[in-house]
């Protein structure tokens, strides 16, 4: 049995699911289950690449679904082939704060069925197109720590614990959730989503490159929000308004570029294996 997954749902992120994949078998993830939601772009094929690993499971799923659908599938499927389950997006990067290697925080928690880790927005670095190279060298800035939207959740739970898929923030498990500072997380909508609860990051993380360019913001949004709260993206002021408050670039924090010396043979391994 695995001891750490990481489930994650992907359409048309072939210019970062390498990234994304490498990074996190480098911070300590056991095994990837890519959800590929109807991609044109060959997201899947890229994740495939990395099948020399035997650490990276690509589901296709070509319909319409949710990700409460598509998590709730995997959470069945998964629920005896490893301890921990991570739900999170292809634009979020989770490691720990300090250390190498997450299964050994998230050992350190203790007796727990999930905990709730919170996010830290980063915006787009002065970068109005896409830039070569990888997400976590090229965006390095982000907001305060007060920023209000760093107070959502993304969800690591028991897998054998977990009850019920709220929303792709928040999953309830027999035992509930904590923070990483161990305080409860209540069960109470909007689900992932705690104005009047500070952020903390004691032992996770989560980057959210929710922005990146403005170029790249504008093709993501084009794709939606797997049909969640895609009226926010319903004409091209929303879709600028949703920009401008997420584009936030206050304090320089690069902690996840410690991690890239790891990631470098895993993407050379899989570059090596894209078809011609």
């Amino acid at each position: 049995m695995d001891y750490l997954t990481a489930c994650c749902t992907a359409k048309n992120e072939a210019s970062y699911i390498a990234e994304w994949i490498a990074f996190h078998l480098t911070t300590g993830f056991d095994r990837l289950v890519i959800i590929d939601n109807g991609s044109t772009d060959g997201t899947g094929n890229v994740a495939r690449t990395f099948g020399f690993t035997g650490q990276v499971d690509v589901i296709d799923w070509p319909g319409p679904g949710t990700q409460i659908e598509m998590y709730e599938k995997v959470a069945r499927d998964y629920r005896d082939r490893t301890e921990w389950l991570a739900f999170i997006d292809a634009d979020e990067f989770l490691y720990p704060v300090e250390g190498p290697d997450l299964r050994k925080t998230l050992a350190e928690m203790g007796d727990i069925d999930g905990v709730g880790v919170h996010w830290h927005i980063y915006g787009s670095d002065g970068h109005t197109e896409a830039v070569p190279g990888l997400t976590v060298e090229n965006y390095t800035r982000r907001a305060e720590d007060t920023f209000l939207f760093n107070r959502h959740i993304k969800t690591v739970a028991r897998a054998a614990r977990i009850e019920k898929v709220y929303s792709s923030h928040l999953i309830g498990t027999a035992g509930g959730l904590v923070d990483d500072g161990g305080a409860p997380i209540p069960m109470t909508e909007p689900h992932g989503f705690y104005a009047d609860k500070p952020a903390c990051w004691n032992r996770f993380r989560i980057n959210h490159y929710h922005t990146r360019s403005w170029g790249e913001y504008q093709i993501k949004a084009s794709r939606g929000y797997f049909g969640v709260d895609d009226e926010k993206l319903a004409s091209e002021q929303r879709i600028a308004d949703m920009f401008a408050c997420h584009d936030r670039n206050e304090v320089k924090d690069d902690s996840a570029t410690r991690f890239v010396p790891g990631m470098h043979p895993l993407l050379r391994q899989a570059e090596g294996r894209l078809p011609s």
